[in-house]
């Protein structure tokens, strides 16, 4: 029986809406793998235990997330590439959660308007609005947002706001207040997002240092999946600048030789369409909750 993976992807391709199903794309086009691997462009979470993609289905045996798919295929050989991994995956793919979801401009030009594309309706409405709740608690333990002690934050008493609401002249002047605030609040965490992008890459290169350049690791494929969705969107040449700037010229250079051969490569896997049981829509995503529901 072939082994099937579902990602995130269209017209042959992962979309970038899923560094982790680009990171497993370019992984498993270079491994020589001893078993038929099919890949399933379903982007139907539903068929996950965990809600996520991707997902590999050996028989009645299903893995989610690339850590756990590419350990399958590839396992660590030393504490110190787990660890590179799991890095990958909370610290740097949390960032790259910010930029997809909770950057603005990211947000409103790019990630909302393709998930029309990948998902039917209602799904494309409702899943961006998910991931964007979800990238928001992720990140907020790496201090993305603000709190009420913030320098901008003001407050008026009760008998303030009684007397001042009646004037619409101060409704006008506080909707402009609040729109300056919210643009001063968004760029003050897309600063926090690249001050800290920067140190988050540093400190990965430093610890893969340690490691011979080769074999290429599943971590370094993880790594490069979620910067080259970084630099992708439409706030990417930002990125790029600051990489280029925290880097230095030469790293950065090999960064993007290896996002250049890796994304213009020939996928040698098999790939098939998915089957109506496995394409998201109405129908099978209310009989995947029943099947969830009766389960618990």
């Amino acid at each position: 029986m072939d082994i099937v993976l579902h990602l995130w992807g269209l017209d042959g391709k992962p979309s970038v809406v899923s560094p982790e199903s680009v990171a497993l794309f370019w992984l498993l086009n270079e491994l020589d793998l001893k078993s038929r691997i099919t890949v399933v462009f379903s982007n139907n979470t539903d068929l996950s235990p965990t809600q996520e993609l991707p997902l590999l289905v050996n028989g009645v045996s299903r893995l989610s997330g690339f850590a756990n798919i590419a350990s399958f295929f590839c396992a660590p050989k030393s504490a110190l590439e787990t660890a590179l991994l799991q890095f990958a995956q909370d610290h740097i793919g949390a960032l790259t959660q910010y930029q997809l979801y909770l950057n603005r401009n990211n947000y409103d030009q790019f990630t909302r308007k393709v998930f029309a594309y990948l998902l039917q309706w209602p799904m494309w409405y409702n899943t961006p609005l998910t991931n964007r709740s979800l990238a928001r608690k992720r990140c907020e333990a790496l201090g993305y947002f603000g709190h009420a002690d913030d320098e901008d934050h003001f407050e008026f008493d009760a008998e303030q706001i009684d007397e001042l609401v009646q004037s619409k002249a101060f409704k006008l002047t506080k909707a402009s207040k609040a729109r300056k605030e919210d643009l001063l609040k968004s760029a003050r965490f897309n600063l926090q997002y690249m001050n800290r992008l920067g140190d988050q890459i540093k400190c990965w290169l430093e610890a893969r240092e340690k490691l011979e350049p080769q074999p290429v690791l599943a971590s370094d494929y993880l790594v490069w999946a979620n910067l080259f969705v970084q630099l992708e969107l439409p706030d990417g040449n930002l990125v790029r600048e600051h990489l280029q700037r925290t880097l230095g010229k030469d790293k950065y250079e090999v960064l993007a030789a290896n996002l250049e051969n890796c994304s213009q490569s020939t996928s040698r896997l098999y790939q098939r369409g998915p089957t109506f049981e496995e394409r998201g829509n109405v129908v099978m995503s209310a009989y995947q909750a029943m099947c969830r529901l009766v389960a618990l």
